[in-house]
């Protein structure tokens, strides 16, 4: 069994992650909700349905899935960095058609970022 291992991207920590299902978002309609298991447990993440699904498989490398200002934010890597920002609608099928997924621990291990009546800090 091969042990998975911890990533680290532009200083932060992030973990491999398998899709595990897509469905139908429950809080909207015209939204996807995938579900990640990874080593420190489950995420998920309802991203809007694109507008076409098709994706270049060749396309489909690396994806970070961090936290950003405005909350989950999908991410390309490049060169073991995080690269340019995706809209979470241009991310869907890149990860669909098995792209590499690294999900940010913060998102998924509770109490590793503090929380005020703003909302979480970036």
């Amino acid at each position: 069994m091969t042990r998975v291992t911890e990533s680290t991207l532009s200083g932060r920590s992030f973990l491999p992650a398998a899709l595990e299902i897509a469905l139908r978002c429950p809080a909207r309609s015209d939204y996807i909700e995938l579900r990640f298991t990874t080593s420190a447990g489950p995420w998920q993440w309802c991203f809007p349905e694109p507008q076409h699904r098709n994706a270049d498989p060749s396309a489909a490398t690396s994806i970070a899935l961090a936290f950003g200002r405005y909350g989950a934010q999908a991410h390309l890597i490049r060169a073991g960095e995080l690269g340019p920002a995706l809209p979470s609608s241009a991310a869907l099928p890149l990860i669909l058609a098995d792209a590499r997924i690294l999900v940010e621990r913060r998102l998924i291990t509770p109490g590793l970022f503090p929380v005020s009546a703003k909302g979480p800090a970036a």
